[in-house]
């Protein structure tokens, strides 16, 4: 089967939305990543050509500009440590979703997002001087306000001893938007009964 050359990354950069329109710029990447407070990390496990294992673990994290990465921290010890070890690339995903857009078109049926993808290496924080930095900014960043060693007692040599910092070293990233009001209805059908026209919530959405 040939690999369509919009998706082969030797032949287009992956993090390239296809859609121009729906493409968003660096400054607007930046400013998601540093509003969002959850996100998903994608990693895998794969020795010696063998089977591959890939694995998204959803964690609260950090976008630090002046580094151009992001922080987050696990267990010391299961699958996201272990796989980060191997080395391999990882990918990262954060969004707002907003509201579930009805429509009589079963391919138009929509959903608001904005959405940013990073691409990057990721490695575990073993120098204990950076790894506290990285869960302070992570600390403070989730919480907003909150001032460790102010408002908690600082972070202790025995916290770092029970986690797992990480940074992923950005390296693309790219980002996308669609935020429309109503989705396209289908020409020539019914239009939908106000209950089920009206844009509703997602229930549970980050």
């Amino acid at each position: 089967m040939t690999t369509p050359a919009f998706y082969d990354p030797a032949a287009r950069d992956p993090s390239l939305s296809r859609r121009p329109q729906n493409r968003r710029d660096d400054a607007w990447i930046a400013a998601l990543l540093s509003r969002v407070p959850l996100g998903r990390v994608a990693t895998l496990w794969q020795e010696d050509g063998g089977p591959a294992w890939p694995f998204v673990t959803p964690l609260a994290f950090a976008y630090r500009p002046e580094r151009h990465d992001l922080v987050y921290h696990t267990n010391v010890v299961g699958r996201l440590r272990a796989n980060t070890a191997q080395g391999h690339p990882a990918a990262f995903e954060a969004s707002e979703i907003g509201r579930l857009l009805p429509s009589t078109s079963p391919l138009e049926l929509g959903v608001q997002y904005r959405s940013v993808i990073v691409f990057g290496t990721a490695r575990v924080l073993t120098d204990p001087a950076e790894a506290r930095e990285a869960l302070t900014v992570l600390s403070e960043r989730v919480f907003p306000g909150l001032r460790i060693g102010q408002h908690t007692r600082p972070i202790l040599d025995s916290d770092l001893a029970r986690t797992a910092v990480y940074s992923l070293a950005i390296e693309r990233w790219s980002g996308k938007e669609n935020w429309a009001e109503a989705a396209v209805q289908e020409g020539g059908w019914p239009p939908l009964p106000p209950e089920l026209a009206a844009p509703r919530p997602l229930a549970g959405a980050l």
